[in-house]
């Protein structure tokens, strides 16, 4: 194929590949409605997207970019304190540490 023809054909296929993007329609039903061969079709979209991919190719990393939204403030549960006769005291106890504490009160009495 000479250089004309190349250029010929290669106008002619990028005008269909743009017509057909734009269409809509399936590959095939394309090249049915404009009598192409649907093998020369393929070979020409995929000529042309390996020239768009080598112009810019899109590094791939595997991740994305998440933007976190600010720390919304928990409620705290309102905590107990224990005062024992002899001064000791135990503060800080919830609903989450109860078994602890009661292993501490066992051992303080």
């Amino acid at each position: 194929m000479t250089s004309s023809e190349n250029n010929t054909a290669h106008d002619f296929w990028q005008h269909h590949i743009a017509q057909w993007q734009a269409a809509g329609l399936s590959q095939a039903s394309y090249c049915r409605e404009h009598s192409l061969h649907a093998h020369q079709f393929s070979y020409w979209k995929r000529k042309f997207l390996m020239d768009t991919d080598a112009v810019a190719p899109e590094p791939k990393t595997g991740f994305t970019r998440v933007q976190v939204a600010a720390p919304v403030a928990m409620f705290s549960a309102p905590v107990l304190s224990l005062c024992f006769r002899d001064g000791t005291q135990l503060m800080g106890i919830s609903q989450n540490n109860m078994a602890l504490i009661k292993q501490l009160i066992e051992v303080l009495r």
